[in-house]
């Protein structure tokens, strides 16, 4: 028999959060605010593209509201872009509201492919009033993440 426990598909342990990873020249790392942040760093190309769509993706699942800061991005790729294209995809399918904080590097690329169709919010604050989340306090549904559970 196998044994009862937990198993967790698509969705990251709460316990995660502030974990970061890398992959190749690339970062990113999740903290909870009124929204989940997902802030990404270095250079994000075809090597790393999918496993940043990866980790975006899990992150979604625990997400009322996910806001993407991609500010510190020093390279993008095409093969980011579609990353974040699926990861758009993602969101919409379920039902989860998202904005991307576009750095220089990144705008550069949106505008470039004409990807206008992605959420795009000048700063965290600005995504988190678009998001309808205030900026200061913590949002019933984070609160409800951070609880812990009760094993009876």
């Amino acid at each position: 028999m196998a044994p009862i426990g937990t198993c967790r598909v698509y969705r990251p342990d709460p316990k995660s959060i502030g974990i970061g990873e890398h992959w190749g020249r690339a970062s990113a790392s999740v903290v909870l605010q009124p929204a989940v942040v997902v802030s990404i760093y270095g250079e994000v190309d075809a090597s790393n593209a999918t496993r940043l769509a990866g980790y975006l993706e899990r992150h979604v699942a625990i997400a009322g509201a996910l806001v993407v800061d991609a500010t510190a991005v020093d390279f993008f790729g095409a093969p980011a872009l579609a990353a974040l294209h699926r990861v758009d995809r993602c969101c919409a399918a379920i039902g989860v509201d998202w904005w991307l904080i576009e750095g220089p590097v990144v705008r550069r690329v949106i505008r470039i492919c004409d990807a206008t169709d992605l959420p795009c919010a000048e700063n965290v604050e600005s995504a988190f009033r678009e998001l309808g989340v205030a900026s200061e306090g913590r949002s019933a549904a984070i609160r409800e993440v951070d609880a812990p559970s009760v094993v009876g």
